[in-house]
């Protein structure tokens, strides 16, 4: 899958949008309380805490932190302090002990990952739930000592007890459980897989999915949904699946194809962080305006594989509210931050020079 398709995808799919999707029919703000991969932030320094996101999407950013686990960098440089009469450091030994600890490099301070996301404001403890939410803790000389009291305090066994409740998505209290026969979760599968396969094939095309209307009764429901009415008709599994299966679960909705998109992206992107783990690298940098005419920053990274060939790879799309210096490295870092990527292995920068932001791009590099 390449950048040019998924940029097609984003920019094909908000350019014709269906009945469904109209945005005159939607509430005032309903596009922000839509779960960005933005809203992730590596760096537990930089992350805001999450009462302060939407409520709708609050459930959603837990799941997505929880499941990329705390972040530990590895083979970074930790910075020495001078504390009580001698040079202290945080150290990489310390997360194969504490398999909640998280490290800040912006703070140069830990954290506990559970604490972050079940932490109950108002009810503090001695042993500093808030400080391994909130703030960090950066005193080294007595921090395994600190580490182990937290680790058996009952706040912190408490946010564990809540993650490990909430992941379960059978006692999650905002998931409705439902009783399905075999049968029914067997065309359910099929209903899936069948949606996916189309997704992954628009996108590898970078093809537009919807269409002006998918309405039951449109000649042309747009590319998706039309490929899903041929894929049936070609098998009769498949039609049988979507005809005798729940009406409420046809695995069609403009929000399951971003759905499905988006984990297609994210697969994607896991392979080439798997690549660029470790390395040395630099960032190439534009800016591009999409149909909405708001302005995108564009990156991709630029680095040399085991064989010692200069890979290039595109690492996504961020809209940048405003186009100065500050509000383009915050964008940078965290892009880099949100894929676990340390900006002190950045070995150098590339921007368009012909861009009418290079005034704001030569900032960026001065910041950087």
């Amino acid at each position: 899958m390449s950048k040019r398709t998924l940029f097609n995808y984003y920019s094909s799919s908000s350019s014709t949008p269906s009945l469904e999707n109209n945005e005159n029919t939607r509430p005032p703000k309903l596009s922000r309380m839509e779960f960005r991969s933005s809203d992730i932030v590596s760096d537990p320094g930089m992350c805001i805490p999450i009462d302060e996101h939407p409520f709708k999407i609050r459930d959603q950013v837990k799941r997505a932190y929880a499941l990329r686990g705390p972040t530990q960098p590895v083979g970074i440089s930790f910075p020495r302090k001078w504390q009580s009469g001698e040079w202290r450091s945080f150290q990489q030994s310390w997360f194969a002990k504490y398999d909640w600890l998280e490290y800040s490099e912006s703070k140069d301070a830990a954290f506990c990952l559970y604490c972050y996301l079940f932490f109950q404001p108002g009810k503090l403890e001695k042993f500093g739930s808030d400080v391994f939410a909130k703030k960090g803790y950066e005193k080294w000389k007595k921090a395994l000592e600190r580490f182990d009291k937290h680790a058996a305090s009952h706040f912190h066994n408490n946010a564990i007890m809540k993650c490990d409740d909430f992941m379960n998505q059978r006692t999650s209290v905002t998931n409705k459980v439902v009783k399905y026969t075999k049968e029914e979760e067997a065309r359910y599968k099929i209903r899936l897989t069948s949606s996916l396969e189309i997704v992954r094939f628009l996108i590898e095309q970078g093809e537009a999915f919807h269409g002006h209307d998918e309405s039951s009764t449109s000649l042309n429901k747009g590319t998706f949904r039309e490929m899903v009415d041929w894929y049936k008709n070609k098998k009769k599994k498949v039609k049988d699946a979507y005809e005798k299966g729940s009406k409420h679960c046809q695995m069609l909705a403009p929000d399951i194809q971003k759905e499905l998109t988006k984990a297609c992206a994210e697969e994607v992107t896991a392979v080439i962080m798997d690549e660029i783990r470790g390395r040395h690298f630099s960032v190439l940098i534009d800016e591009s305006r999409d149909v909405s005419i708001k302005e995108q920053m564009v990156m991709i990274l630029r680095f040399v594989n085991d064989e010692g060939k200069i890979m290039e790879r595109f690492l996504g799309l961020k809209h940048i509210e405003k186009c100065t210096s500050a509000a383009l490295k915050e964008a940078l870092v965290n892009m880099l931050s949100s894929h676990k990527v340390s900006i002190s292995m950045l070995r150098g920068q590339g921007y368009d020079g012909a861009s009418n932001m290079r005034g704001e791009f030569n900032g960026v590099q001065r910041l950087i």
